[in-house]
């Protein structure tokens, strides 16, 4: 599922101060061997560490020089090393290393004045390393992330006093990954972070709404991307961000929608989800027509929830050993209903032999264990392992599915992130229609059934009934009734009572034992063997007066007949 993104420096070729097209590396460059006096030579750039970080203010530019034929560094090498960010000159200095591997420490502060230390070059004034200390910059120096520009020219090999006839000039650009993070509030007020992380340049007006975000970031869509790597973004999604958790996930640049396979995720690298939006020379060289038509200065992207069925999930295990696929069903996961998980697992590099195996399975929220257990399986047969869960209504969230241990494997460990939904609203009064035992298509009245507090927790409920004649739609006028609850096939109520008006209401006390799922039932409606019957669920904890407790009710409407046909109403609140 992941890519592996290693980044590298297309087509440099040497000239006498000619510069070259440039590629862009992710925080450092490696140039294709090029000859310099009579020899070809590598020359390598970087930047660490890779990452800008506003709390940190300090860089390490590295600049080697070597053989490319016995990786031997070329010495006494004086460099004229230019630094570019948005097409203005951050510096412009020369530089020398006897060694040929030139480090400088560079420190960013508020002034507008670069200023160098070290020691200075008995040739030419080219700054250098001290005794104890590399060469020192401070400034305005990597304010932030982005694209910077370089150019890097050779003045002198192997002495001091070696001055080259023809100079060599070496042009690239060097990305420093930005890290942003926006706060952005859910549909149910709670404040998450999400992280993006631009391997390429600046991100701005970052936006969310609903289940999508947005945001853009400068392009020249006019370059040539022959000399261009690859575009990378990465969204970090808190695991407990579920609106933003999705099976499956769709990418747009400039409004067009980009092909599945620039679109991975990654659940087990951090902690939460990590999203990759990658685009390659072809991908942005086949968008380019229509995306230069919205702007030919930047890149506006959306990410969203995909169309259609986004399993299975995939993961590799740290060791990569093992492939591990993950779906389930429904899709859609609510409480109080059986979800049937499905796991996939094959080998990677071995010789792929079908055999059983045990690993682990653990179902964790919030740091807590709601479910582990040990199990059987197979590797590499095709076939999916399968194993059935129900959640309840404090699971609403976000659950860490973690794999483990795969055939015994200390690192053979994945993680899948799984939302479980809050159901959608329904609206009181539900209305059920009633059934007879002895003829399943012949029921005669309708109840109107309302209780409060609509949460059903432990404590004391009232539930509302209203009678009527099926037919007509009248109310039915005085009529009898049980009022019946059971839970796991067994009653725990029954009253019998009269509807005076065809209008009444019962009241129940629920404890602690009484928790979970419970069967609502109403029988022999007016003295005949017509009932109704409704699943819901009853949260195990008292209602504090705080909404501190987000329960919530499944309600399974359960019309019996031959074949007792159901349908399903949800609330939440």
């Amino acid at each position: 599922m992941k890519k592996f993104l290693l980044i590298f420096m297309m087509g440099i070729v040497a000239s006498s101060f000619v510069p070259t097209a440039f590629g862009h590396g992710l925080g450092g460059e490696t140039h294709p061997p090029v000859t310099l006096d009579g020899r070809d030579v590598i020359l390598s750039i970087d930047i660490s560490p890779s990452v800008f970080d506003v709390e940190d203010p300090e860089r390490y530019i590295t600049i080697n020089l070597k053989n490319a034929k016995s990786e031997a560094a070329v010495e006494h090498v004086t460099y004229a090393f230019e630094m570019i960010k948005d097409g203005k000159q951050i510096f412009r200095k020369l530089f020398h290393d006897d060694l040929g591997n030139l480090t400088i420490k560079t420190i960013y502060d508020n002034s507008n004045e670069i200023k160098v230390i070290g020691d200075k070059s008995p040739a030419i004034e080219s700054w250098m390393r001290t005794a104890t200390e590399p060469v020192i910059m401070t400034g305005p120096i990597f304010d932030s992330g982005g694209l910077y520009e370089y150019k890097v020219e050779i003045l002198t090999v192997d002495s001091d006093f070696n001055f080259l006839d023809k100079r060599m000039e070496l042009v690239g650009a060097i990305s420093l990954a930005e890290h942003n993070t926006f706060q952005v509030t859910d549909s149910k007020e709670n404040t998450h972070n999400v992280n993006v992380i631009s391997y390429f340049d600046s991100v701005n007006n970052f936006k969310f709404d609903s289940n999508m975000i947005s945001f853009s970031m400068p392009f020249d869509w006019n370059q040539d991307f022959e000399q261009l790597s690859v575009v990378h973004q990465e969204v970090r999604i808190a695991p407990e961000f579920s609106e933003l958790l999705h099976t499956k996930y769709e990418a747009k640049v400039n409004d067009i929608l980009l092909p599945a396979e620039v679109v991975t995720i990654d659940d087990y690298s951090l902690d939460g989800r990590t999203v990759h939006m990658v685009l390659n020379r072809e991908d942005l060289n086949q968008i380019k027509e229509h995306a230069i038509q919205k702007s030919d200065s930047q890149m506006y992207f959306e990410l969203g929830p995909g169309q259609g069925d986004g399993f299975p999930l995939e993961a590799v295990t740290p060791d990569y050993r093992y492939r591990v696929f993950l779906s389930w069903e429904p899709e859609v996961i609510t409480p109080g209903e059986d979800v049937t998980f499905f796991v996939k697992t094959d080998e990677i590099f071995t010789d792929k032999t079908n055999k059983n195996i045990e690993y682990g399975i653990e179902l964790i929220q919030n740091e807590n264990t709601i479910f582990n257990k040990r199990v059987s399986g197979s590797v590499n047969t095709g076939k999916t392992d399968s194993f059935q869960y129900n959640f309840s209504p404090e699971n609403v969230g976000t659950i860490k599915f973690r794999i483990s241990e795969i055939e015994g494997f200390s690192l053979a460990n994945v993680n899948f992130l799984v939302a479980i939904n809050e159901p959608e609203n329904a609206k009181f009064p539900i209305v059920l229609e009633s059934v007879s035992a002895s003829n399943p298509t012949n029921g005669k009245y309708l109840v109107d059934l309302t209780w409060f507090p609509n949460i059903l927790s432990l404590g004391e409920s009232e539930f509302i009934m209203s009678f009527y004649q099926k037919d007509t739609g009248l109310t039915t006028g005085d009529i009898a009734y049980d009022f019946v609850l059971i839970k796991n096939g067994t009653e725990i109520h029954r009253k019998s009572g009269l509807a005076t008006g065809g209008g009444t209401f019962e009241n129940f006390v629920f404890v602690e034992k009484e928790a979970g799922d419970v069967t609502i039932r109403i029988e022999n409606i007016g003295g005949t063997d017509e009932y109704v019957e409704i699943a819901v669920n009853v949260a195990p904890e008292f209602p504090l007066g705080v909404s501190i407790i987000l329960a919530i009710i499944l309600i399974s409407i359960v019309v019996l007949s031959k074949t007792k046909y159901v349908t399903n109403f949800q609330i939440k609140t």
